[in-house]
């Protein structure tokens, strides 16, 4: 991989494969629920949909159109820290693709009619989230645990701060965020380098560095209960934890932690609640880093009669994991991570997006074999001391969504 940084900050990774007929171009954006207030929740999220409506130089329907006559593929998604678009063509097209995705980027037209169209877009959005009790169960979640602060907030905003922006927000947004010190972008397939290189600059030379770089507060984890009635036929239960933020030296360890106690169907969750007691749909763990702090989580769907049941088994598994898990565990944990890493890595549109993520973020780019490395120097011990570490039912956060119980009632499960 090449990397390389404009006069202005702006980063660039190049990684030239020319066994591929195709290249992937991403733009990572430092632009997030989390770096919003108030009264303009939703603005990262909206920013995303509105500049796919049209440029200076081309209409909303030019742009499908012209990804179309290329048979480009483009899209684009909106997390609480940043905002990715991307474009995927065949090598003697992604130029093209890169033109119109730059452009749409750079030169958004803000139409009033095309913002008034998307507002109905995105509250459709927030209707369609609602209607889903596992989204609900985990914006509440978050909201419940990072209460008061940058995290609290729904990526997608409320009806009242989308219905309020106007296009002097979005200009003011955008004039704030979309500067270089907080873009990534990166090519990675088959492609003409000094082409691409002439193209970025021709978009993004004249960007000038504001002073605005990509930094995040320490995030506190909060304990709380959060309970939320909705008439399903399934519960969704999210016990959290508190965990680490994005960089940090128990990340490879909580991972090997994660996949033997519920991620795969070989885990102790997987094996015991749902093979052996059949009292689970799913059930799974895993990490979720920010910068700042994190949390790990346990969630599962289940019918309200098993729960009682299923919660105090799986409180026993993580109460008596530091003391049952083995090596042997522990070195099938390993492989299936590596594997896992590794295999996904080699797909381009996922090499593509480790790259960026971890650029933008950490400021590096761990290769393979370095990966393998850190994976490979976990040892059981390890294991068991983040286990103790983090994974604390005393210090344990509880949501659930569906046709919940009483607070009282939880809580007495939780004690016993």
């Amino acid at each position: 991989m090449e990397l390389i940084t404009l006069s202005n900050s702006l980063r660039i990774f190049l990684n030239h494969t020319d066994t591929l007929r195709s290249a992937t171009v991403g733009v990572w954006i430092a632009s997030g629920s989390r770096f919003e207030k108030e009264k303009n929740s939703g603005i990262s999220h909206f920013i995303e949909h509105i500049v796919f409506k049209g440029s200076e130089k081309r209409s909303g329907f030019e742009i499908a159109e012209g990804m179309d006559e290329i048979g480009a593929y483009v899209n684009a998604y909106t997390t609480k820290e940043y905002t990715f678009f991307y474009t995927k063509a065949l090598d003697y097209q992604i130029l093209k693709a890169a033109d119109i995705l730059f452009d749409m980027l750079r030169n958004p037209r803000l139409l009033k009619e095309d913002i008034e169209t998307e507002k109905g877009v995105i509250t459709e959005e927030i209707s369609m989230c609602e209607d889903d009790p596992a989204d609900v169960c985990s914006e509440l979640n978050e909201r419940s645990i990072f209460k008061g602060t940058a995290l609290e907030g729904d990526i997608l905003g409320t009806r009242e701060s989308v219905n309020s922006f106007d296009e002097s927000n979005f200009k003011e947004h955008i004039k704030s965020f979309y500067v270089p010190e907080r873009i990534v972008i990166g090519i990675n397939g088959n492609f003409n380098k000094e082409e691409m290189l002439k193209k970025i600059e021709e978009y993004f030379g004249s960007l000038e560095d504001t002073g605005n770089p990509l930094k995040g507060e320490e995030i506190p984890f909060r304990k709380t209960m959060a309970l939320k009635k909705m008439d399903t036929e399934q519960t969704h239960i999210t016990l959290a934890f508190d965990g680490i933020p994005i960089q940090h030296e128990d990340l490879y360890p909580l991972q090997v932690c994660m996949f033997i106690l519920g991620t795969g169907t070989s885990s102790m969750l997987n094996q015991r609640i749902r093979e052996q007691l059949g009292l689970v749909y799913s059930i799974d763990s895993w990490l979720t880093r920010y910068l700042g702090g994190g949390y790990i989580s346990v969630s599962m769907s289940l019918g309200s009669k098993s729960e009682e049941k299923a919660l105090k088994e799986t409180l026993g598994i993580i109460r008596s994991f530091s003391s049952v898990v083995t090596e042997r565990q522990v070195e099938i944990a390993k492989e299936k991570l590596i594997s896992s890493l590794i295999m996904s890595r080699e797909q381009p549109q996922s090499k593509l997006s480790a790259m960026g993520y971890s650029l933008l973020f950490t400021g590096e780019f761990a290769d393979d074999d370095e990966i393998i490395r850190r994976i490979k120097a976990v040892s059981l011990e390890k294991v068991k001391a983040v286990a103790e570490k983090y994974i604390n039912t005393d210090e344990m956060s509880f949501t659930a969504v569906g046709r919940v119980k009483t607070e009282d009632e939880y809580r007495k499960i939780l004690a016993e």
